[in-house]
């Protein structure tokens, strides 16, 4: 998903309905990427260190968190990065919960935002509306904020569970594992190339479909976004 995409409502032409669209998922591309690295920095400060408040990083401000290159790699590529949220695990209180909770914390936030927006999706989209009339465009806006923060942040939770370095998932995985041991040597020594190897066969054509990214965040992501879906849709 590019912000070119979602613009030219998949290159066939720049809409009203598009424009909204765009807004809404830089919106949603701010919020699920500005709370999870706040979320590391907040939970490291409740463990004792005060690094990222140092830093500025406990900031409301994007500017604070965003890194230009990996801004442009997500806006144009569908792939990219923020600005790691500095953490000295030394200052913790308990080194091992410290470690594991800070861990762990953008994770559960990106999918308690998906839980959350997930349901302004589905209010959104029961209600009725005219095409044309300036409650559609409110409600068309609100419904493609509500899906897009939690389509975002349910891929974000997911990507960053994988197992790779530095990801929150190798973070998680060296709380229980060895840093010295061989396997975890081979993971950070190899995970850029693990990660090219999956995007780019995330991008062959004849492998659409069948990917480990779709299978994994297309398929899986899907599920869970489905389930908070249904969930909300009790209630309404």
């Amino acid at each position: 998903m590019t912000i070119i995409r979602i613009l030219t409502n998949e290159y066939s032409g720049v809409t009203r309905e598009s424009l909204l669209e765009t807004i809404a998922f830089l919106v949603a591309l701010l919020t699920a990427l500005v709370l999870h690295e706040i979320a590391h920095g907040l939970v490291a400060y409740w463990n004792g260190d005060i690094t990222a408040k140092y830093y500025g990083r406990l900031s409301l401000n994007p500017a604070k968190h965003f890194d230009i290159i990996g801004l442009i790699m997500m806006l144009f590529v569908g792939f990219g990065w923020a600005k790691p949220v500095p953490v000295n695990p030394n200052n913790f209180k308990n080194r091992k919960v410290g470690a594991f909770t800070v861990s762990l914390a953008g994770i559960v936030t990106n999918l308690i935002l998906a839980f959350l927006f997930s349901a302004l999706s589905v209010f959104m989209g029961r209600i009725p509306v005219v095409s044309g009339e300036a409650s559609y465009y409110i409600v068309y806006f609100l419904y493609a904020l509500g899906l897009y923060t939690a389509m975002l942040n349910v891929n974000f939770a997911l990507f960053n569970l994988l197992p790779l370095y530095p990801l929150d998932g190798y973070r998680l995985l060296s709380c229980f594992v060895d840093e010295r041991k061989p396997a975890m040597v081979a993971i950070r020594k190899y995970s850029l190339y693990i990660m090219l190897a999956l995007l780019l066969l995330d991008r062959l054509p004849f492998m659409a479909g069948f990917s480990p990214f779709d299978w994994y965040i297309g398929r899986l992501g899907g599920a869970i976004l489905g389930a908070f879906q249904k969930f909300w849709g009790l209630f309404v």
